[in-house]
């Protein structure tokens, strides 16, 4: 868990009234994801995010650059991929196409967050070493038409300019100032989030509970992060065959039952250990929730196949507030990360 300090210096105070919201989103976000989250909207359900750093130095992918021959840039997303590093990436698969075209790709990244909302997606790369005053006018000799910091190309330019439909592509926003580039397939979502990314708008850090599963989470080098109850419909053991959906429920009943979840989070570390947080509505649901959502997570695991303790250990469990906070430690070198994100997970029933 990260430790509060909070200052009070009348000079600080001073500035950050001048500064406005920007500051204060600084001072409040404690860790890098935490300010990668702090630049997605609040109607954001779903979260995915990867330290490339992190990446980079586990994968032998740091001394690459958009130079760099493509068989040893594939070698390195290879590696990186079967290790579980970039679970969940929207630009991984996509380098050589963002490097050659667009000037930037995952090697010059130093973190993304995949944001998924009810209104489309948004992919946000905080980029290093990049020469940001150079990418918009990139984008207008590729054919993109700017409204306002929107920049939208067609679908027939950009399967042209990628080789596939590629979505997110259509919409693009540059940031220069806070070295991020937006990409979207929602024009109105990633004008949203880059409004949010300024520092104007309510982020999803923000919303209910979302803040204290983040800090529950730590630094991670990857983690999924549901906001609400969406974590409820997107990972729902109803997904699951009729045979698995009646032993879930089963093992369910078996382990004590289950109440709603508020919130979830999935956060690797470099290390590989992992922290799995829920949300519940009250210190009461959480305290009454924690053996049973226990008992789930070292049991078999129908709908996904095998049981969890093929995946994981639990290291420690404690009930935190109104969260309840299971410390695991993977198995050899599956990759528990991208396995546990995609439902129906039984330990995540609702």
């Amino acid at each position: 868990m990260h430790t509060r300090v909070v200052v009070y210096v009348a000079g600080l105070l001073v500035v950050v009234a001048v500064v406005g919201a920007v500051t204060w989103r600084v001072l409040g976000a404690r860790s890098t994801y935490e300010q990668a989250l702090d630049t997605l909207p609040g109607s954001t359900l779903r979260v995915a995010y990867i330290d490339w750093n992190v990446a980079r130095e586990a994968a032998g992918g740091k001394p690459l650059t958009d130079t760099s021959p493509q068989r040893r840039v594939a070698a390195f997303l290879g590696r990186a991929t079967t290790r579980d590093l970039v679970p969940g990436s929207a630009v991984a698969g996509s380098t050589q196409v963002l490097s050659r075209r667009y000037g930037f790709s995952a090697l010059d990244a130093e973190w993304e967050a995949l944001g998924t909302s009810a209104s489309g997606s948004v992919d946000v790369l905080k980029l290093d070493g990049v020469d940001m005053a150079a990418l918009e006018p990139r984008l207008r000799r590729l054919g993109y038409v700017a409204a306002g910091r929107v920049w939208t190309g067609s679908s027939a330019l950009v399967t042209s300019l990628a080789g596939t439909s590629a979505p997110l592509l259509r919409h693009v926003v540059v940031l220069p100032d806070e070295h991020l580039v937006l990409l979207s397939d929602s024009a109105g979502y990633v004008s949203q989030a880059a409004s949010v990314a300024r520092g104007s708008g309510s982020s999803v850090l923000h919303g209910a509970g979302v803040g204290s599963l983040a800090d529950a989470a730590g630094d991670p080098s990857a983690a999924v992060q549901w906001a609400g109850a969406y974590a409820c419909r997107d990972l729902a053991m109803s997904a699951a065959d009729p045979r698995a959906v009646q032993v879930g429920r089963a093992l369910v009943a078996r382990a004590g039952g289950v109440s709603p979840l508020a919130g979830l989070v999935m956060a690797q570390h470099a290390d590989r250990s992992m922290v799995l947080a829920m949300r519940f509505s009250g210190s009461s649901e959480a305290s009454r929730n924690l053996r049973p959502r226990v008992r789930l997570a070292r049991g078999p695991a129908p709908g996904q196949g095998g049981s969890f303790r093929d995946r994981f250990r639990v290291a420690s469990s404690d009930a935190e507030g109104r969260d309840v906070v299971l410390q695991l430690q993977p198995v050899a070198r599956r990759p528990v990360l991208s396995d546990l994100s995609s439902g129906p997970v039984l330990f995540a029933a609702c």
